[in-house]
């Protein structure tokens, strides 16, 4: 091994329970994952596209959280959503859409500078750079 065994930043483990229920650990939470009734499951809790979706929304509003305090700008409201689309005619199929919506004593030179800001969160920047995946076997549980 190349490093100290660490805690891992996410982990899935089948319910036994259900059709796709899963235990998912993130950080010092536990959630349920399912999917929803018409794909077969019970919709006990987020599929795994809106995980992504998810991290997505939160990574852009601490993004942008971190920059008005450094910059001493008054945020006093805000709300990310995202949208997730397939479209089989375009690549990459996945389109992710994201609504910020800001309020506060902000001017719009502000704001253009907090929509620009977002495109710099660390999970947009993964979604639309890519990352790698290497998977290993596990040992006997």
């Amino acid at each position: 091994m190349t490093e100290a065994a660490t805690r891992p930043f996410a982990t899935a483990t089948d319910t036994g329970t259900g059709v796709l229920q899963t235990f998912v650990t993130a950080g010092p939470s536990t959630i349920v994952a399912d999917i929803s009734v018409a794909q077969g499951g019970l919709d006990l809790g987020p599929d795994p596209h809106e995980l992504v979706a998810a991290g997505l929304a939160t990574c852009t509003s601490q993004t942008l959280r971190l920059y008005a305090n450094r910059k001493n700008w008054e945020i006093t409201a805000m709300h990310v959503e995202v949208f997730s689309h397939f479209e089989a005619d375009v690549t990459p199929h996945e389109r992710f859409e994201r609504v910020i919506t800001i309020e506060g004593n902000l001017n719009d030179e502000q704001m253009e500078r907090l929509f620009e800001i977002a495109e710099k969160c660390p999970i947009h920047k993964l979604l639309t750079n890519g990352a790698r995946v290497v998977t290993t076997v596990g040992g006997e549980g």
